[in-house]
């Protein structure tokens, strides 16, 4: 390489100035070659561990991850994600991207699909248990039944066994005054709290198979413990001074809130199944938010419960196979909205215990669902869902939701200008696919994956022809479209 004068004092390449700018050399190749240098010749900082998810708008590399991988390999402190995004622009399919990916990995799914039946049959074709709760099902739920958990206390026995039978309870007494909240619609004073808390405890204790309706006599007939806790002298005081929190008991085993919580026999999941499981409750309408409240919320406490009775049980015979799991709550918002100071017993009941080997998604619409609650505490219990979510995944949001998810997980104005963009009205002509289904909106698959203290990355996602042929979330709307063909 040539060495041009440079100016006196200066030498070198150090302090000169090049005359004429070096030409670096070339190479000519066909497009069948050139592909594979080019433009992948030097790597990207993308993450390429974990479930295939896409690729990078921006660069068009692939993009791999999920909460459990990520957190394995330390990028993430909890094997946890939460995803918001609008209707129709492909949360669900996102989730089962996850599911199907995790579950050929031996993480078994833990599927709550309350609304659309969306998930069930993907499930079911891996050999997981899919119950259906709801009228037009036969299983019924007992508020009191210690499930799983209870199971694999007496199995285990000894001081583990006994703290996992107080877990069980704990998840019981919760599962209790949650119903009883949603049935009233306003929460249970301080004392009511206690007294159906110790009533609870003092039921599971004395009856081999309790179920609500010992419940309610015990109420009128509250044994020794319950009146010492509570500071009565008899039971007239007692049935007296708690006379509406008995009146809520009995409102509860009324109707259809009954005929789903009121069972004397319970669903029972089969523990340590690979196939894992799904909860479809889909056939409870969606306007019956009381119903569907309580639903929801008690095939959470079973499902978590089976979870954590499979991985103790793992632990005291190591003939029973562990690969953790993948728990999946679609529509996660929709108990919140049940009654004000609902959410702190929500957190409790939806925990588990994330060392051991269980991943975490979280599905809702928008950071509103959270930010709109009237108590300014559960607004704050919610916002703490996200905070310590390890991944933050955003499909199309307006500019007013990012600004809202700012507040919790701050985001750059690309990023926000990015997620924007995901919500872009489609065409007013009519465009449908080769089946006869409408084509997706332009942010269908598009999504932001945050991670905190990292620049998000945006990922187009693109559905495999199976992934097509299983998952479809607008059921109707094809069957319509198919009967309009056949007419025409």
């Amino acid at each position: 390489m040539k060495h041009f004068k440079t100016p006196r004092g200066l030498s070198g390449f150090g302090g000169g100035r090049w005359g004429k700018i070096p030409q670096p050399p070339q190479w000519y190749s066909t497009s069948a070659q050139l592909p594979g240098v080019y433009p992948f010749a030097a790597g990207t900082s993308r993450p390429n561990i974990g479930t295939p998810l896409g690729r990078d708008m921006h660069v068009g590399t692939a993009v791999c991850g999920d909460p459990q991988t990520w957190y394995q390999a330390g990028l993430i402190s909890s094997a946890s994600m939460m995803l918001f995004g609008l209707n129709g622009n492909g949360k669900s399919s996102l989730g089962e991207r996850l599911m199907y990916s995790m579950a050929a990995r031996g993480i078994a799914p833990a599927v709550f699909d309350p609304i659309k039946n969306e998930h069930g049959e993907a499930v079911a074709a891996m050999g997981g248990n899919v119950v259906r709760i709801g009228p037009e099902s036969t299983d019924t739920i007992n508020l009191l039944d210690l499930g799983a958990l209870g199971d694999a206390a007496r199995k285990i026995g000894g001081q583990l066994g006994d703290e996992m039978r107080l877990q069980a309870i704990g998840k019981a007494v919760d599962l209790v005054s949650l119903v009883v909240q949603i049935s009233r619609g306003t929460p249970l004073s301080d004392s009511e709290d206690a007294a159906l808390a110790e009533l609870v405890r003092s039921v599971i204790n004395r009856n081999k198979q309790p179920w609500m309706g010992d419940l309610l006599a015990a109420f009128m007939d509250p044994p020794p413990e319950v009146l010492s806790a509570t500071v009565c002298q008899d039971a007239e005081q007692f049935t007296r001074e708690y006379r509406q929190l008995h009146l809520s008991l009995r409102a509860v085993m009324s109707g259809q809130m009954g005929s789903l919580v009121g069972g004397r026999k319970s669903v029972r999941l089969e523990v340590g199944n690979p196939g894992g499981f799904c909860f479809d409750t889909s056939s409870i309408p969606e306007s019956n938010t009381k119903l569907l409240s309580a639903a929801m919320l008690a095939t959470w406490t079973i499902g978590f419960s089976s979870i954590d009775a499979h991985y103790e049980l793992s632990r005291h015979d190591p003939s029973i196979g562990w690969g953790g799991y993948f728990a999946m709550q679609d529509e996660f918002w929709y108990p919140m909205r049940a009654c004000e100071g609902i959410i702190d017993r929500v957190d409790r009941i939806g925990r588990t215990n994330r060392g051991k080997g269980v991943s975490e998604l979280k599905i809702t619409h928008s950071p509103k669902d959270f930010l709109s609650l009237p108590n300014p505490k559960d607004r704050a219990t919610a916002k703490g869902f996200t905070e310590r979510s390890g991944v933050l995944g955003t499909m199309a949001l307006t500019r007013e939701d990012l600004r809202d998810l700012n507040e919790v997980v701050p985001l750059n104005e690309r990023e926000i200008d990015t997620v924007a963009g995901f919500n872009a009205p489609p065409s007013w002509k009519q465009e449908r696919a080769a089946d006869g289904r409408p084509l997706p909106p332009p942010g269908a698959g598009k999504f932001l994956l945050k991670i905190p203290g990292r620049v998000g990355i945006a990922v187009q996602m693109t559905l495999t022809a199976t992934e097509r042929a299983k998952h479809i979330t607008d059921e109707r709307s094809v069957m319509q479209t198919q009967l309009k063909g056949q007419v025409a």
